[in-house]
């Protein structure tokens, strides 16, 4: 019995010394637990800004750009008029159709549909270039690119649904920043493979179709907004905070998707003439629409007029593209930089600008030197990419309502109506059909006028100034001759009472 049991107690010992053995954790996978316990607790909310840069440069890395008149007259064998006057016009046309319900449905929708839109149209604008050379399919083309532009809006409002007010400058300054490198780069890449002849108008056109399907795929898979979240955001902007226990103030408040959608539709009219009741906002949305309408007449026609002037087999306009792009990218990350108070000094800036604009367009209409166009191209295409984000977040911070999308787009909006009025009018072959030529003169003078309208601006503030203090030193002095009276009679009462008061005493004794 004795032997028996010390064999059982023997066993017992082993299996605990096995059971131990067995369920004792590898030291090793405790290390990778605890790893992943820090990794999951960590703060990530810097990674939504890095892939918001990553997504801007990818998206704009659009290789064909720079030799699109060139890939149009030589291979797709369209003639100069048929490019200026039949396809090119039907980009603002779609744009401006458009950008209504854009700007409408834009924070509805959530700004992430904007933005898949935004690169599906970017798919079908270069399909038409590699797979159709017809002009009817090359006014698809134009169609599509009318609605990727269009739709452009969705990702910047996104950036300020997803980021806090005090990040607004700098990552404004950023993704700007990043649209410029990812051109940066498409444009150097471009006239790389046609002056090393590795290859064609056509290859570009290829790597080009084939960017924005990579960037459908990115786009998918961004994190996307929660309209719970847009409407805590919109009870912050109210100054009210949002409690477990619903109170009177938040019970109007959309408890569904469906209801925020008809709860958002029926507060357009009013967040639209909350937003632009403030000056400040008028102001830097007006110089927008008009600025962004020049800005997309110049570009859109730049290539044409260069063409007029090119003998060269292998053009720069790659490198002109990439170096306008390369100085508003190092322009825009130093205004991000610089203390500057926009609120006292926005419109002397725009005023400054406006007219060195007018200047270069005008001499770029004369000019029959290629480099000194694409002097004044990178000159005026750089000012307008810097002051363009200085509007942008200057009208972002000055928000009282969370309609980034219905702001930015009834600009651009504006924007368009008047460049397709000037399309209609000045480039269209059933209006005038003015050359380019003529028609950078005009967009010069459109500049002097934006100059001027700001220069009166100023002026009338200044003599509002003047003349609020000019009240103030008149009234100043009347005050303070009314106070030495007061105070003399005042003095005089304190006498006449003392006198009385010695007499009195004097009676007495």
């Amino acid at each position: 019995m004795g032997s028996e049991d010390s064999d059982c107690h023997n066993d017992k010992e082993q299996i605990g010394a096995i059971s131990k053995l067995s369920f004792t954790p590898n030291p090793h996978l405790q290390t990778l637990r605890g790893r992943f316990r820090n990794l999951r607790r960590r703060d990530w909310t810097w990674l939504l800004p890095v892939l918001l840069c990553c997504y801007a440069v990818l998206k704009e890395i659009k290789v064909g750009e720079p030799f699109l008149f060139k890939y149009q007259t030589e291979y797709l064998n369209l003639t100069a008029e048929q490019i200026t006057g039949e396809i090119y016009p039907y980009n603002p046309y779609t744009y401006t159709i458009v950008l209504i319900p854009i700007f409408i449905f834009t924070d509805i929708l959530l700004y992430h549909p904007t933005m898949l839109l935004e690169v599906l149209g970017q798919i079908g604008f270069r399909a038409s270039l590699v797979f159709m050379s017809s002009v009817p399919s090359q006014i698809f083309g134009m169609m599509s690119y009318g609605v990727a532009t269009a739709s452009e809006v969705g990702f910047f409002s996104y950036i300020y649904a997803r980021l806090e007010k005090d990040q607004y400058r700098k990552l404004t300054s950023w993704t700007r920043a990043g649209t410029m490198a990812g051109r940066t780069f498409g444009y150097l890449f471009s006239q790389f493979l046609i002056l090393s002849n590795l290859g064609t108008y056509r290859t570009l056109n290829e790597i080009a179709f084939v960017m924005p399907c990579i960037v459908l795929v990115f786009c998918i898979f961004l994190p996307r907004v929660h309209w719970k979240v847009m409407v805590g955001r919109m009870l912050e902007a109210k100054g009210r905070e949002i409690k477990a226990s619903s109170t009177p103030s938040t019970k109007s408040l959309p408890k569904s998707y469906g209801k925020y959608v008809l709860y958002r539709l029926k507060k357009l009219r009013s967040d639209f003439c909350k937003v632009y009741q403030v000056g400040h906002i008028r102001k830097w949305s007006f110089w927008w629409a008009m600025t962004t309408c020049m800005s997309l007449q110049v570009a859109l026609f730049a290539q044409t007029l260069w063409g007029e002037v090119q003998t060269e087999k292998s053009p720069l306009n790659g490198f002109a593209e990439a170096a306008y792009t390369a100085t508003a990218t190092l322009a825009i990350l130093g205004m991000n930089a610089l203390p500057i108070n926009w609120d006292k000094w926005g419109e002397l800036a725009l005023v400054i600008i406006s007219s060195i604009d007018a200047a270069l367009l005008f001499l770029y209409s004369q000019t029959m030197s290629i480099y000194v166009m694409y002097f004044c191209y990178i000159s005026y295409r750089s000012l307008y990419q810097v002051m363009i984000t200085i509007a942008q977040w200057n009208i972002a911070k000055k928000m009282m309502c969370e309609s980034y999308g219905l702001v930015f787009g009834v600009n651009g909006f504006i924007a368009l109506i008047m460049q397709t009025i000037l399309t209609v009018v000045i480039s269209d072959k059933r209006g005038l059909g003015l050359p380019v030529r003529a028609q950078y003169i005009i967009y010069a003078c459109c500049h002097l006028v934006i100059a001027l309208i700001f220069l009166v601006s100023i002026t009338l503030t200044l003599v509002s100034y003047l003349c609020e203090r000019k009240k103030k030193d008149v009234i100043r002095p009347q005050i303070s001759q009314n106070d030495l009276e007061a105070q003399a009679d005042k003095t005089s009462q304190g006498s006449g009472e003392t006198d009385m008061s010695i007499t009195n005493e004097k009676n007495e004794v």
